[in-house]
C-alpha cells in the first residue's frame, strides 16, 4: 500500500534547505545591492539619492536587478516549502495531535 501523503519528512527537510539557502541569497544580494547605492552616493558627493534617476537606476542596475531575482528565489522556494509542509504526513500528525 502506498502513502496517501506526497511529501515525506526528506522532501520537506530538501525544501527547507531550499528555502534557508535563497533566504541567505537574498540577504546577500540586497547587502550588495545597498553597497551600490553607498558607492553612487560617495562619487556624487550625496547624503541622498533620487533613486528614480537615471544616473542612479544605472549605476545599480546590475546589484538591483540580482537582488528582484533573489526575492524572487526566495518566494518560490517558500511557497514550495509551504505546499510541502501541507502535504506531509508530519503536518497532518501535529494537527491531530493539537486536537487532542
Amino acid at each position: 500500500m502506498t502513502s496517501p501523503f506526497r511529501w515525506t519528512s526528506d522532501d520537506v527537510a530538501r525544501r527547507a534547505a531550499e528555502h534557508l539557502m535563497t533566504r541567505t541569497l537574498r540577504c546577500t544580494a540586497r547587502h550588495e545591492y545597498a553597497e551600490a547605492c553607498e558607492r553612487f552616493k560617495a562619487r556624487h558627493g550625496l547624503e541622498r539619492v533620487n533613486t528614480a534617476a537615471p544616473a542612479f537606476r544605472r549605476a545599480t542596475k546590475k546589484a538591483y536587478t540580482a537582488y528582484q531575482r533573489a526575492r524572487q528565489l526566495e518566494h518560490n522556494a517558500a511557497r514550495r516549502l509551504k505546499t510541502a509542509v501541507l502535504g506531509s504526513h508530519v503536518f497532518r500528525e501535529v494537527c491531530n495531535d493539537r486536537r487532542r
